[in-house]
């Protein structure tokens, strides 16, 4: 954890590491819950979401943690947390599903509800996130049939047919992570890492991919990454419509932006970005708060 206007090369003010913390090699998604001052973070390896308390330091053991066979979690990779509703929404690529637990939910309990299924059209589940005023969850996810964003309605579960779906062409969207959600103007955020397509999953849409096959994509695709960006969708937006407004360009520094942090109240949007191995903040309050320019009817025709 660092000072909130830390700036350049500077030492962390707290660290959780050590073999006591349950941390291991991927994680992908962390989430802090400013009103119970909790950090909640998925670990893929261990199919566990780990929460700590907000000022936790040093080798410190997580306060709760979700794990085990009723939890159906596989591969956790992104997490969000509803203080409102007190819930814990987890999105898990290997499960291709999102979860929704009670928020102190601790060992192996069940989730109280599951989006799960060919009609949620979600498969790799590399983001997700909750609008507790609009009672909207968020859901980034990547396959063959479909790619982008997916809105679910908050209390949805099971098999469910989607709000709302911002895929094809004019999205821009391709190979992206984490998203964010601004209560407040219901406005989605969402970090793109490349302009290329996902092509290392070892499955195409519901077919699981050949030993060929997967390394074939492995080639085609290795070391194409970049120019990555911010992009910014209305919750409404559905169908193949383009971002109403972009964060990048060289003076943004943005090379492929995995992670994504909103802070309304202050006007800032942050950015990790693993190209460049840099955290970025950036103050663009009317990105929270300037009416959007009309769009097309062009632009939201159906992709699906």
């Amino acid at each position: 954890m660092f000072a909130r206007l830390a700036n350049g090369l500077v030492a962390p003010e707290r660290v959780i590491e050590g073999q006591g913390t349950s941390l291991s090699r991927t994680m992908h998604g962390v989430a802090y819950d400013e009103v119970n001052d909790e950090i909640s973070i998925p670990v893929a390896l261990g199919g566990a979401i780990l929460v700590f308390r907000g000022g936790a330091q040093g080798e410190e053991p997580p306060i709760r943690v979700i794990q085990g066979s009723k939890t159906r979690l596989i591969r956790p990779q992104t997490i969000a947390v509803d203080p409102i509703h007190d819930e814990i929404i987890v999105g898990d690529t290997t499960a291709r599903a999102v979860f929704v637990f009670d928020r102190e939910a601790n060992g192996d309990v069940a989730p109280i509800r599951t989006l799960y299924g060919d009609k949620t059209k979600l498969l790799d589940v590399v983001g997700v996130a909750v609008d507790p005023v609009h009672n909207v969850i968020v859901a980034a996810s990547r396959s063959a049939a479909t790619t982008g964003l997916i809105t679910f309605n908050r209390t949805d579960n099971g098999n469910v047919t989607p709000r709302t779906i911002v895929s094809g062409r004019n999205t821009g969207l391709a190979h992206f992570r984490q998203v964010a959600v601004d209560p407040g103007s219901g406005r989605i955020f969402l970090a793109q890492q490349s302009m290329r397509e996902k092509q290392l999953e070892p499955y195409r849409g519901d077919r699981p991919r050949t030993e060929e096959e997967f390394k074939k994509a492995k080639r085609v695709s290795s070391g194409r990454v970049g120019p990555g960006f911010v992009g910014v969708w209305d919750i409404n937006d559905d169908g193949d419509v383009p971002p109403r407004a972009l964060i990048q360009g060289t003076m943004s520094r943005l090379i492929a932006p995995g992670g994504i942090a909103l802070d309304p109240k202050r006007g800032l949007v942050y950015a990790i970005d693993g190209g460049s191995s840099g955290y970025f903040a950036y103050l663009v309050p009317q990105l929270f708060s300037e009416p959007w320019a009309p769009t097309s009817s062009a632009s939201r025709a159906a992709s699906r």
